[in-house]
């Protein structure tokens, strides 16, 4: 049996020559036997040509397969039993892999584990952690150590989506049981496979900022939020009868599609529906952070009579 310190960690990028270096580098430091294996998906800016040139990396290529395929391209490659998942444009902390593989030795049951990341501009600057930024998960946590096994994570995720892929750590096994990422979800086929390996078992936590994670990538526009919205209603209509017994967490995963209805209205500039879709929400999950979002919804309409 092999040791459980041995990890693969699997990279996609696509023309992220820019911030590859980076990512790879925050892999590096980690020590210990780690695997990298990078799939590189038909980049033109010269990333691939660098790729070849690192001794220490198991280059894969591909052509336009999209991040979803590369992944699991790449879980096929892996040689180690616990596979991690970084984004070519995010970077880990030191001393990330260590904390994460303890708890793994630790509680060997655990299906997968992830941690806290920190949103950070294009500039490095922080902006906000993702614990933080989902109030159900969070006060959840503050009941919780800072390693912690959740033996019933489904609800949970399915409210909030709190796992941030680059923070993951997963069973290969469970990788391959659930047919890995799928490629016909146009978004968020992440949040997806992590509800699909949560009903497998418990889910590790560790309560800490472990990786940095670039917000605004490529610079988001409508479109890219009009495809999340579609998918994040196919996957909540997926996986609403295996929370159906747990009406709060059912409630609060469809009022966070409608928030993200009302921030895509709101990107069109349709301030009435945007306004009208967070008071909703706002009635069944008071929050400030909603009555100011209507509040600016008000101003706007106003501004442009």
């Amino acid at each position: 049996m092999e040791e459980i310190q041995s990890v693969s960690v699997v990279i996609p990028n696509y023309n992220c020559l820019q911030t590859l270096p980076r990512a790879i580098e925050s892999v590096r430091i980690q020590g210990g036997n780690t695997e990298i294996i990078v799939v590189d998906d038909g980049s033109t800016d010269g990333s691939r040509e660098w790729l070849e040139k690192q001794g220490d990396i198991k280059l894969i290529c591909s052509q336009r397969m999209g991040a979803s395929k590369a992944r699991n391209l790449a879980i096929h490659h892996c040689s180690h039993e616990l596979v991690a998942f970084l984004d070519a444009d995010d970077y880990w902390m030191k001393g990330k892999l260590a904390q994460q593989l303890a708890l793994h030795q630790v509680h060997p049951e655990v299906v997968f584990s992830f941690s806290d990341y920190m949103h950070v501009s294009d500039t490095g600057e922080s902006i906000i952690g993702c614990f933080d930024f989902w109030p159900r998960f969070n006060a959840l946590m503050e009941k919780q150590q800072r390693l912690s096994v959740l033996t019933n994570f489904l609800p949970i995720l399915f409210a909030e989506n709190v796992v941030g892929t680059s923070t993951v750590i997963v069973k290969k096994q469970m990788l391959i049981a659930t047919e890995g990422f799928d490629s016909n979800l146009r978004s968020a086929s992440d949040w997806d496979l992590w509800l699909r390996v949560a009903v497998q078992g418990p889910v590790g936590v560790i309560k800490a900022n472990l990786c940095h994670y670039t917000s605004d990538r490529a610079g988001a526009i409508s479109r890219d939020h009009e495809k999340r919205l579609q998918a994040m209603r196919q996957i909540l209509n997926k996986h609403s009868r295996a929370v159906k017994y747990n009406p709060l967490a059912l409630l609060a995963g469809y009022l966070r599609w409608i928030t993200g209805k009302a921030e895509y209205n709101r990107i069109r500039k349709a301030y009435l529906t945007s306004m009208c879709q967070e008071l909703f929400v706002c009635c069944f999950q008071p929050d400030w952070r909603r009555v100011k979002a209507a509040g600016s919804d008000i101003l706007k309409m106003m501004s442009i009579k």
